[in-house]
């Protein structure tokens, strides 16, 4: 690789992270599409991570609260969190110091999406939320607490 693509590609990751967080899976994925060296990819990464454009940690941590954001349950954020590359004990890590409370977010998401719908359901409709809140990463608990507590 010349000199010239080099800062073309360095140039390329820095604008990337201007707009926002990358996790070092997606930032490599992306230079493997502009076909960089697997060699220029891990040094242009590592120097990111020494100048702190690159941070896993904040990176984890700002993905946790635009999930919880969108009200998404811990199942749901472990797999999309997962298909970023986020290591798992970080990701536990960071949930577990948000403290957050699940069930109380399983009935905010079905309070938003339900709020003006009778509570005496037939079972086809009762069935469709469920599938809704398991889409959203509940488990059965937290579905069953979010839909008695209404």
């Amino acid at each position: 690789m010349d000199d010239t693509l080099k800062q073309k590609l360095k140039n390329y990751v820095l604008w990337l992270l201007g707009r926002q967080e990358y996790s070092r899976r997606e930032l490599t994925q992306k230079l493997q599409q502009r076909e960089a060296t697997d060699d220029f990819i891990e040094n242009l990464l590592d120097w990111c991570e020494k100048h702190n454009f690159i941070n896993e940690q904040r990176y984890c941590e700002g993905f946790v609260r635009k999930h919880i954001f969108k009200c998404h349950g811990l199942k749901r954020i472990q797999s999309e969190a997962m298909s970023k590359g986020i290591n798992r004990a970080l990701l536990e890590t960071v949930v577990d110091e948000l403290e957050i409370d699940w069930f109380e977010l399983a009935q905010e998401a079905y309070n938003k999406k339900y709020s003006t719908t009778p509570a005496d359901l037939e079972y086809k409709e009762k069935a469709k939320r469920v599938r809704y809140l398991m889409y959203r990463g509940f488990s059965y608990d937290q579905i069953n607490f979010a839909m008695q507590a209404q």
